[in-house]
């Protein structure tokens, strides 16, 4: 099987992790797929089965797996593609108005992580904060 990236255990050391971090998901979606946990290493279900299915079931929308692994449900195509055309929409009415009124924002989407808004800098080191003081003070 593959290595791992970064620092991730590739292969089965990987699948192993997975599978131990988030069992019930596993579990369920192998009984959805007609499996059983008991199955696995049989030559019916090998290990290589598994992990086919794993990294599949990571990636569609309304799966178990995919939903404990991201942390939230994957969205559908049909969502994605709403979304878009909500944001297109809402585009040509502002242009239809010569650009009158207020630009429209990009629709919110549940999936996607929001950016965490920064202040400041990194703090100075308190080695460095009285010459830093006394620099500020002169200018």
């Amino acid at each position: 099987m593959a290595h791992g990236i970064e620092r991730d255990s590739g292969g089965i050391l990987g699948l192993l992790d997975l599978v131990e971090e988030h069992q019930e998901a596993v579990e369920f979606e192998l009984i959805a797929a007609g499996l059983r946990w008991r199955d696995i290493g049989s030559e019916a279900f090998t290990w290589r089965d598994l992990f086919v299915l794993v990294r599949r079931w990571q990636k569609l929308p309304g799966n178990a797996l995919g939903a404990a692994v991201h942390g939230h449900e994957i969205p559908s195509w049909i969502e994605q593609v709403l979304a878009v055309l909500v944001d297109q929409v809402q585009a040509t009415n502002f242009l239809l108005r010569r650009g009158k009124g207020v630009r429209p924002k990009r629709l919110t989407r549940w999936w996607e992580k929001r950016k965490q808004q920064k202040f400041g800098r990194d703090p100075i080191p308190i080695s460095q904060f009285n010459a830093w003081w006394e620099s500020a003070g002169r200018r």
